[in-house]
């Protein structure tokens, strides 16, 4: 188990944390959830936080914003404050550049990241070129940066960004797979702050799916990488692997569960609310839109 900050400040809130991982829902929910009807989404939640949401849309939006105050409030960590922050600040900044600024996702804050100096080289650059995907891109591999540096305060987070990063780039490799510049593509959404080295995926790229678990045997990821190939070649969809990309961040943050002391729990349940909200998300809009329920099965990840 990797060591934690211990810092006793979070001793209180980690109490009220551990009262409300109880009641985080069960695989049995979400089972029930897929099995059932739209008509019966509210009546299984009955028993849970989600009581009382008649507008389940609505509802959700709800209850992700109270988990983001909730947060807020009692974390004292800046570090971890921008873990938080800076990802929602380049979504802002993404959409202000493309769209304009009535369609942003998040509320509207002070902008730390938009004075990084990569930051405004990239927004001049797009001002000349007007290319959204290397924006996006680009911007995205600068909040890695700095995500990266700013990990390195804690063992738990310097490790659980490098797992992020690694996973990114797994889920990049086997997408930028379907097309015919693939190479090209790969070069430009890498995140070389990960364990893998961009050689390594690069030279994988025409590998045939049946082969690449052999390559990646040696690496932590090669469950995600032959379950998720096998998925692609036999359904050409990648909800497997998204599902054990998902599995394995989540099963990381886990361990924090074990910390009686230090923000990992915190920042851990935050995470964990974050996730069972997108994953009624998905089931919802996924009865809505009558998806197969074996797809939805498919899409939520196991992790209680």
């Amino acid at each position: 188990m990797i060591k934690g900050t211990e810092d006793t400040r979070y001793a209180y809130v980690n109490g009220i944390v551990r009262a409300r991982e109880a009641r985080l829902l069960t695989k049995s929910h979400f089972d029930r959830l897929i099995a059932g009807t739209l008509a019966n989404f509210n009546t299984i939640l009955s028993d849970t936080p989600y009581i009382g949401h008649k507008d389940i849309p609505a509802g959700l939006e709800m209850e992700e914003n109270e988990i983001k105050k909730f947060f807020r409030r009692y974390c004292i960590t800046p570090e971890v404050l921008s873990f938080i922050d800076w990802p929602e600040q380049i979504h802002n900044l993404k959409v202000k550049l493309k769209q304009g600024s009535e369609d942003l996702m998040y509320p509207q804050q002070e902008s730390e990241i938009e004075i990084w100096h990569e930051i405004i080289e990239e927004i001049e650059r797009f001002a000349v070129y007007k290319d959204p995907f290397i924006l996006s891109t680009n911007l995205d591999k600068i909040l890695c940066k700095y995500l990266y540096e700013t990990a390195k305060f804690a063992s738990f987070f310097d490790k659980y960004f490098q797992l992020y990063f690694d996973l990114e780039n797994i889920r990049s490799f086997f997408r930028t797979r379907q097309f015919e510049n693939s190479r090209d593509i790969f070069n430009q959404v890498f995140i070389p702050l990960g364990s893998f080295n961009k050689k390594f995926f690069i030279d994988n790229l025409n590998v045939d799916y049946e082969h690449l678990g052999k390559n990646f045997f040696t690496t932590p990821f090669v469950s995600i990488i032959e379950k998720g190939s096998a998925y692609i070649k036999e359904y050409h969809s990648f909800l497997r692997l998204e599902r054990l990309c998902e599995e394995m961040r989540i099963g990381f943050l886990i361990q924090a569960r074990r910390m009686t002391f230090g923000i990992e729990p915190l920042f851990t349940y935050y995470h964990f609310k974050i996730s069972e909200i997108k994953k009624l998300r998905q089931v919802y809009w996924g009865k809505l839109n009558e998806v197969f329920i074996d797809e939805l099965k498919e899409s939520i990840a196991d992790v209680w």
